[in-house]
C-alpha cells in the first residue's frame, strides 16, 4: 500500500440518494447503486431505448423490477385469500382451532 495518495486525484464513488433528491420522499427519491446485470438484459433495454418516444434504459429496468414486486405482491395475496377459504371450509381445522381457543381461556 501507498504512504502518500494524491488526494486531487482520488475518485469518490458517491451511493444513496441523489443530492437534487434529498428531502422528497422515499418513493420519490432514487438510489445511484452499481448493480451487475447481465449483457444481453442490458442490450435488451438500450436498444428498446433507441425507439422513438421511449424512456431511457435506466427507466424501463426501474419499471420493469417494480411492475415484478408487484405482480409477487398480488400473487402473495390472492395465494393467501385462496388458503384463507379452503382452511374456513375445512371443519378439522375449525375444530382444532376452537380447541386451542378453549385451552387457553
Amino acid at each position: 500500500m501507498r504512504e502518500e495518495y494524491d488526494l486531487k486525484t482520488l475518485k469518490i464513488k458517491r451511493r444513496g440518494i441523489l443530492p437534487s433528491l434529498k428531502g422528497q420522499s422515499p418513493e420519490q427519491a432514487q438510489l445511484k447503486i452499481t448493480i451487475a446485470l447481465d449483457d444481453d438484459l442490458v442490450n435488451y433495454f438500450k436498444t428498446d431505448a433507441q425507439q422513438p418516444d421511449t424512456q431511457f434504459y435506466q427507466t424501463q429496468v426501474n419499471q420493469t423490477l417494480r411492475q415484478a414486486i408487484q405482480q409477487r405482491s398480488v400473487s402473495h395475496d390472492a395465494n393467501m385469500d385462496t388458503i384463507k377459504k379452503v382452511l374456513l371450509q375445512d371443519s378439522d381445522f375449525i375444530r382444532e382451532i376452537a380447541n386451542k381457543i378453549a385451552q387457553q381461556a
